[in-house]
């Protein structure tokens, strides 16, 4: 770091104003921009396009020169300098050498990459310059610094140098390029611009400068009439396909160049193909889970539906005729649980059995196993009582989940009593080996309903169906992604002066372009390499995913069984007879006088007893 001189810039100071011709300096830092220098008329560049054909690369060479005189750039300082010398002060300290006089800085879009800068210098007030680059390549400052005089030193040579100043100058060359593989980023890479900016440091002491003029900021076109590499470019055909029957898993894309690999869900990269004319590259895919059943439904279960009524056990018949309206109904529903172990799920174990190899890789979570019932009343009928419902027959490692009646309908639903255990297609074989038996739902107490009427049928809705359900899991190899195919070319260190194009960023090629060309000579711009694409079967992805996949197989009745329910019509009502009227007896005109009142009385008794005899025994 500069050491401070501060004690002998006093004393000078003091010895100034005694012989009273004192220099006010701007304060320390301050800011301002260089009216008097001009960075863009002495900043320059040229460039060329390289183009590479399989694949079809276009390459941006360019390089930046900025050739400053050093006495025109101080031209406009003159003066300040001056008072500098006058007053013995110095720039620079002894052994200082971090803090630059003069700073010019190139800066590149992001794509694009710096190579090695160089600078010359034919002035003698100038010591050494030394890059200072991001850690993106994308921007270096060159730092260019005084040599160790003071600034009366300085201003002798100052002096001598200015008569010829196009003979004293500090040279600087920055080159960059840039290469792309498609079409549309190359039209926009061509527009883009390099910037180039700069400012001048004046020092009166070791620490901050006095003042800082910072130069005007110059643009450039990164490529001058660049070559279009793509017009005479065939066109090449990338497909996606399922290697087993050869179908596009996404529609083909066409272009100068071949299309990466693309990431596809539930399957992974398995190969690829290149036609004989080179023109069709083909990325062929496997099924990641293989050939699992696709969910859907299989009518496998077989169940006895049963109704039975007061008088009747329950049974399975086509008709079913309750005595009267006010016969409670009972229903059984029987299912036989090995029908659950059928039809797609039966051919998953089947194919786990032929090839248990091919599901190591495979992770189960969330599984369901078991059934749900639904019984649905008509409007006719009602669960009086919606407790009168039960499950037994389930085996162990099963329960009930739901037992309930809402409104018309009764559900049931059975599952396996711990899914957690289920994490793998073994575990889910074991589980499914339990479903054995027959599991029995009753309902009690179901009665007709006001609106329902004698010698109506009416039928009850029901369905079975069985529910195997689980999310398969499957995590694809890790990401494969191959080095360069060569070293970077290294640079090759010619005159100090000459600056050799630098080399660009590879581009990302695919499994179908040929191996990348060796390193040219250093002092010919050359075409961006290309690596090799990410392969294994994550290929497509940006890191390696987890397949996840859910799988849901159904089971239902095949012939669901009907009954016809309904109930007799009540005994018909007798008429009563009327008896007709008769004449006055003498035995009714001497009930008048109240003789035999008594005899008539017990008699209409007595007839009124035998005719309510009668009537039920007509009614019995």
């Amino acid at each position: 770091m500069r050491k401070s001189r501060r004690v002998l810039a006093t004393g000078a100071g003091l010895a100034l104003f005694a012989a009273g011709t004192v220099t006010m300096f701007a304060p320390r830092g301050a800011q301002a921009d260089d009216q008097a220098f001009s960075l863009s008329q002495y900043t320059s560049s040229t460039t060329t396009t390289v183009c590479n054909t399989n694949p079809v690369i276009t390459t941006y060479h360019g390089t930046v020169v900025v050739e400053i005189p050093i006495t025109t750039l101080l031209a406009g300082h003159e003066a300040e300098i001056r008072a500098a010398a006058a007053q013995g002060l110095s720039p620079h300290d002894s052994g200082s050498f971090y803090n630059s006089d003069i700073a010019l800085t190139v800066s590149v879009p992001e794509e694009v990459s710096l190579g090695t800068s160089r600078a010359k210098s034919t002035s003698s007030m100038l010591a050494y310059t030394w890059f200072s680059p991001n850690s993106e390549r994308t921007q270096v400052t060159a730092n260019i610094q005084f040599k160790d005089l003071s600034w009366q030193q300085l201003l002798d040579i100052y002096d001598a140098e200015k008569a010829n100043p196009g003979q004293h100058t500090i040279k600087v060359q920055v080159p960059y390029a840039v290469g792309t593989t498609d079409p549309t980023a190359a039209t926009r890479l061509a527009s883009e611009q390099v910037t180039v900016t700069g400012k001048f440091n004046f020092f009166t002491s070791s620490a901050t400068p006095a003042q800082v003029f910072n130069f005007d900021t110059k643009t450039l076109m990164l490529a001058e009439s660049p070559t279009d590499c793509f017009a005479s470019a065939p066109t090449r055909t990338t497909r996606w396909v399922d290697e087993e029957d050869g179908h596009d898993l996404q529609p083909p894309k066409t272009g100068p160049n071949f299309f990466q690999a693309a990431g596809i869900p539930d399957y992974e990269f398995s190969t690829w193909e290149l036609s004989s004319d080179r023109l069709t590259g083909i990325y062929k895919y496997k099924k990641a889970f293989g050939t699992l059943p696709v969910n859907g439904d299989d009518p496998a279960i077989d169940t006895d539906f049963k109704i039975g009524t007061d008088e009747n056990p329950p049974t399975q018949k086509e008709e079913i005729h309750a005595e009267n309206k006010d016969s409670l109904l009972t229903i059984e529903n029987v299912v036989h649980l090995n029908d659950l172990r059928g039809g797609r799920i039966a051919d998953l174990l089947q194919k786990y059995d032929e090839t248990p190899n091919a599901f190591d890789d495979i992770a189960l979570k969330n599984a369901h196993l078991g059934f749900t019932t639904q019984i649905t009343l008509p409007a006719q009928l009602k669960f009086s009582d919606p407790s009168a419902i039960s499950v037994t027959g389930l085996p162990q490692g099963f329960s009930a989940k739901t037992v309930a009646i809402d409104g018309q309908t009764a559900t049931v639903t059975v599952d396996f009593d711990n899914p957690d255990q289920i994490t793998t297609i073994e575990a889910l074989k074991d589980a499914m080996a339990g479903l054995q038996g027959e599991a029995l739902i009753t309902i009690k107490k179901i009665a007709f309903t006001d609106s329902a009427t004698a010698d109506s049928d009416y039928t009850i809705d029901h369905l079975t169906q069985g529910i195997i359900s689980v999310d398969v899991e499957k995590q694809l190899g890790v990401i494969v992604i191959p080095g360069q195919p060569s070293p970077a070319c290294p640079p090759t260190m010619g005159d100090y002066d000459t600056v050799e194009p630098a080399e660009p960023r590879s581009v990302l090629g695919t499994v179908f372009d040929p191996p990348s060309p060796a390193c040219p000579p250093s002092d010919i711009p050359f075409s961006a390499g290309w690596r090799q694409p990410m392969t294994g079967p994550s290929a497509g992805w940006d890191e390696a995913p987890l397949m996840k996949h859910p799988l849901k197989y159904t089971t239902s009745e095949s012939h669901p069984y009907v009954t016809r329910l309904s109930f007799k019509p009540g005994p018909t009502p007798t008429p009563t007879t009327l008896t007709p009227s008769v004449p006055p007896t003498p035995a009714t005109q001497l009930a008048k006088t109240g003789a035999i009142t008594g005899g008539v009385l017990l008699l209409a008794a007595g007839t009124s007893a035998i005719g309510a005899a009668t009537m039920r025994k007509k009614r019995s």
